[in-house]
């Protein structure tokens, strides 16, 4: 599958929580941009994200335009993993974002569906499945609750690398 040495995951914010301005927006995408990069550069070379708006399919669309950035001189041979907490995870979401979701797994190297149906469980364990499968965290966590908060939390738990985008 991936070595967990060599994979990085990705936990944030859904949309309403990431910064609300275009200049925000585009110095989060650069610190994304940045931290992949260095990840690359370190000998990571598998990304796993969790299929939400947000934070995960921004992360998402960073890997994939670093892969389609490749060249002979400057390869990079990095896989994007898709762990989605169950199927039809998109269905209830307005048609651009289930758009822009669908697009995404299709280019996605791997997609692994973690429940057959939602359960008040399926997003913990997905989160759980991406922090035991990795050894670098890149999150955007402003420090309140939620998933996002369990996945750190977790995270520190099992001593995973946390770097946290938000400032």
């Amino acid at each position: 599958m991936f070595n967990k040495s060599k994979t990085v995951c990705f936990s944030g914010h859904r949309t309403k929580r990431l910064p609300q301005t275009l200049q925000g927006m585009k110095e989060l995408e650069t610190q994304i941009y940045r931290q992949i990069n260095k990840a690359i550069s370190l000998g990571y070379n598998s990304f796993i994200f969790g299929g939400c708006l947000g934070f995960d399919l921004m992360s998402a669309r960073v890997v994939l335009d670093i892969q389609n950035s490749s060249t002979p001189d400057t390869p990079k041979q990095i896989t994007l993993i898709a762990a989605i907490p169950f199927e039809g995870q998109a269905e209830r979401w307005n048609s651009k974002d289930r758009e822009l979701y669908k697009n995404i797994l299709s280019r996605c190297d791997d997609v692994i569906c973690i429940c057959k149906d939602f359960s008040l469980y399926s997003y913990s364990k997905r989160n759980r499945f991406m922090v035991d499968n990795s050894s670098r965290l890149i999150c955007y966590y402003d420090g309140d609750g939620g998933g996002t908060a369990s996945t750190v939390k977790y995270a520190d738990m099992k001593g995973l690398e946390i770097i946290n985008l938000y400032s």
